[in-house]
C-alpha cells in the first residue's frame, strides 16, 4: 500500500506530464502555424528586414537628326545610395557623411539630409545621382559600410547648345524636361527594370540581384539637319549681336513636308546644363507671341485678291503719306505717291494697304484670317506652343479694327504661325502641318486640324500671281532688296512693328524686326522667317532681318547643291599695274 508521500509524489508527476505534454502540444501548434499556415507571411517579414527591391532606370533612347548625326544619348553612370548599418553609431555616421562630403562635393543641406534619413531609419537614401566614372571610383574606394552604386545613364548632348530648343533637355533627376524630350518622354524613355538589394555580414554588406531586366527607350530621328542648324544658329548669333537685339529667332522650313530643318532661337543654352540661365529654355519661335506688323499684309492682300476687290492695275493715293479712321491715324514709314496695287505692298504703304483693305467685310477679312489658322496652335510636336490672338469678328472694333489688324496690329502671331503663312505662297496655297520629328512616335492629331494633310487656304492662281508680281519684287526692288541673292529668286514680305507696353496703355519707339520668305521662286526648297526684337542699329525687317535670310539661304542651297535657277552676273576682275610692268 503506498504511503501518503508516495501518492503525493505520483500526482505531482502526473500534473507535471500533463503540464508538459499541454505546453508541448501548444508548442507544437504553435510550430505549426508559424510554419505552415504563416510560412509565407513569416518568410515576407524576414525579407524585408534583410533586402528592398528598387526600380533600375533604363537606357534612354538616342536623338538623331535627318542624316543620323547623334543629338542626344545616354552615357553609362552611377548613382551613389547608402543605407544604415547595424550597430553604427551616430558619430560613425557623421563621419561617413563628412567623407562623402569631400569626395563629391555635397553642401551641408545635402549632409544634413542624408544623416537625418539615417536617424529616422530610411532603409534607402540616394547620395547622389549620375556621377561620372571617376567620382564614382573614387567613392568605391572609401570603402564606407552601407554606401554603394546603382547602376544609372546620363543624359548627354555631344554638340552642347545645338539645336538647344527643339531637344530641350532633360534634370539630373529626369522629373523635369522639355523640347522633344519631353514631348516624346513616353518612347524615350523605355521600361523600368527591378533589382533587389541583400543585407548581408550582419548588415555591414550589401549584394545586389536584377529580378527585371530594363527595357531601353526607343531612338527617334529629328527633321533637323545638324548642319543646317548650325548655319540658322551662326548666322542669327551674328545678327542678335550687330545689331544688340533683345532675342532673336530663325525657322527654316521644307516647304511641301512641313519639316523643319532648323529652329534656333537667341537667347540659348548648353544642353547639358539644362535648365541653363534664367528664360534661355524658353522657345521663342513657337512659345513666344508677338504683334507681326507689315509681314500679316500678305494675308490682307490673300482676302483681296480672292474674292476679286483688288486688281493688279488698280491704283491708290498714298501721297498724303497718313489716313486716319474712327480718330486712328495711320502713317507710312516715308512719303510716296500714287502705287498700284502690287506697289502698294513692294513699298509696304500702310496707306495704301488700309485703302485696299477697306474694300473687304469685317467677316471676309476675319474668314480668311482664321482659313490661315492664325490664333490657332500649328501643330508642331513640340511642348507649350502659343495658339497667338485673333479676337472674334464681333469684338472687332467697327471703325479701326479692320485697318489696324490690315497692317499687323491687334493680332499676336508666333514666328511659327507667320512661317505657315508664307510658305502657303510657296505651297500654291496649301496649309502644311509643321513638324520636328520625322518618324512621329505615335503622334496622333493637332490642334490646326491638319493632321489628315495639307489643306488647301487660297487658290493657286491667286498664291502664284502674288508671288510673281508682288512677293518676289519685294525682294528685288522693295523693302526687302538687301536680302537678294545671285542666281536665285526670293519671295518675301518685310515687317517692322512697333511694341505696345501695357503699363504706358500706348506704343513705344522699340520694334519687333522680321522677314519671312522662301527661295528658289520656281522650285521652292526652303521656306524661312527671322525675327529680331528690339533691334539698336536700324530697325526696319529688310535692314536687318532680310540679309540674315540671304546669309541662311545662301550657304544652305550650296550645302543642299540646289541649282541656280538663273543666271549668276558675271564679275570683272581688274589688277592695278605700274607702267611699263608686264601683266
Amino acid at each position: 500500500m503506498r504511503t501518503f508521500y508516495e501518492n503525493d509524489i505520483r500526482k505531482r508527476a502526473l500534473f507535471l506530464s500533463f503540464l508538459l505534454a499541454g505546453w508541448a502540444a501548444v508548442v507544437a501548434l504553435r510550430l505549426v502555424q508559424i510554419q505552415v499556415f504563416g510560412h509565407a507571411r513569416a518568410k515576407a517579414a524576414v525579407l524585408d528586414q534583410t533586402r528592398d527591391t528598387i526600380k533600375v532606370e533604363p537606357k534612354r533612347g538616342n536623338i538623331l537628326d535627318r542624316n543620323g548625326e547623334i543629338l542626344a544619348c545616354s552615357l553609362p553612370a552611377a548613382s551613389v545610395y547608402i543605407r544604415p548599418v547595424d550597430r553604427e553609431t551616430p558619430a560613425e555616421e557623421r563621419a561617413k557623411g563628412r567623407s562623402l562630403q569631400d569626395r563629391l562635393g555635397l553642401s551641408e543641406k545635402e549632409v544634413a539630409y542624408i544623416l537625418g534619413r539615417l536617424k529616422d531609419g530610411f532603409s534607402f537614401t540616394y547620395v547622389k545621382k549620375k556621377i561620372s566614372g571617376e567620382d564614382a571610383a573614387g567613392v568605391m574606394a572609401l570603402k564606407l559600410p552601407g554606401v554603394g552604386l546603382e547602376p544609372a545613364t546620363r543624359r548627354h548632348y555631344p554638340l552642347g547648345s545645338l539645336a538647344a530648343h527643339v531637344l530641350g533637355g532633360v534634370s539630373l533627376a529626369e522629373n523635369n524636361r522639355t523640347g522633344v524630350e519631353a514631348r516624346y518622354n513616353d518612347v524615350l524613355m523605355g521600361e523600368e527594370g527591378e533589382q533587389v538589394i541583400y543585407k548581408v555580414n550582419g548588415g555591414r554588406d550589401y549584394q545586389t540581384q536584377v529580378i527585371k531586366s530594363p527595357v531601353p527607350g526607343k531612338d527617334l530621328v529629328l527633321t533637323l539637319d545638324a548642319t543646317i542648324q548650325y548655319y540658322a544658329e551662326k548666322e542669327l548669333a551674328r545678327a542678335v549681336a550687330e545689331h544688340e537685339a533683345a532675342w532673336g529667332t530663325v525657322i527654316v522650313m521644307e516647304p511641301f513636308s512641313g519639316e523643319i530643318l532648323a529652329l534656333a532661337s537667341l537667347p540659348s543654352y548648353d544642353v547639358n546644363d539644362y535648365p541653363g540661365p534664367k528664360n534661355a529654355w524658353m522657345n521663342r519661335a513657337v512659345q513666344l507671341s508677338y504683334e507681326p506688323g507689315s509681314t500679316f499684309k500678305i494675308v490682307t492682300a490673300a482676302a483681296a485678291r480672292e474674292r476679286n476687290r483688288v486688281g493688279f492695275t488698280d491704283l491708290f493715293d498714298c501721297s498724303a503719306g497718313s489716313i486716319t479712321i474712327g480718330g486712328l491715324t495711320i502713317r507710312d514709314h516715308e512719303r510716296v505717291g500714287v502705287l498700284s496695287f502690287p506697289n502698294v505692298l513692294i513699298h509696304s504703304s500702310n496707306v495704301g494697304t488700309v485703302l485696299f483693305a477697306s474694300l473687304l467685310s469685317i467677316d471676309e477679312f476675319y474668314d480668311t484670317i482664321k482659313a490661315f489658322r492664325f490664333g490657332t496652335k500649328t501643330g508642331i510636336d513640340l511642348p507649350a506652343e502659343a495658339s497667338g490672338k485673333v479676337r472674334p469678328a464681333s469684338e472687332w472694333n467697327k471703325k479701326v479694327s479692320l485697318p489696324h489688324i490690315a497692317i499687323g496690329y491687334e493680332v499676336s502671331v508666333t514666328p511659327l504661325q507667320m512661317l505657315r503663312a508664307m510658305n502657303v505662297f510657296a505651297t500654291g496655297g496649301l496649309l502644311v502641318r509643321p513638324r520636328v520629328v520625322r518618324s512621329d512616335g505615335g503622334f496622333a492629331g493637332d490642334a490646326s486640324g491638319t493632321a489628315g494633310g495639307p489643306v488647301r487656304v487660297i487658290s493657286e492662281k491667286t498664291a502664284s500671281e502674288l508671288v510673281g508680281r508682288v512677293f518676289e519684287a519685294v525682294v528685288e526692288e522693295g523693302t526687302a532688296k538687301l536680302g537678294r541673292l545671285d542666281g536665285f529668286g526670293i519671295a518675301g514680305k518685310t515687317g517692322t512693328a512697333q511694341k505696345y507696353d501695357p503699363a504706358l496703355n500706348a506704343y513705344t519707339r522699340k520694334y519687333t524686326a522680321s522677314f519671312v520668305g522662301f527661295t528658289p521662286v520656281e522650285r521652292p526648297r526652303l521656306a524661312m522667317i527671322v525675327v529680331l526684337d528690339e533691334p539698336k542699329e536700324g530697325y526696319y525687317g529688310g535692314q536687318v532681318c532680310a540679309p540674315v535670310f540671304r546669309d541662311i539661304a545662301r550657304q544652305v542651297l550650296r550645302y543642299l547643291r540646289v541649282p541656280p535657277e538663273r543666271p549668276l552676273p558675271s564679275r570683272v576682275l581688274t589688277a592695278e599695274m605700274e607702267r611699263g610692268e608686264m601683266p
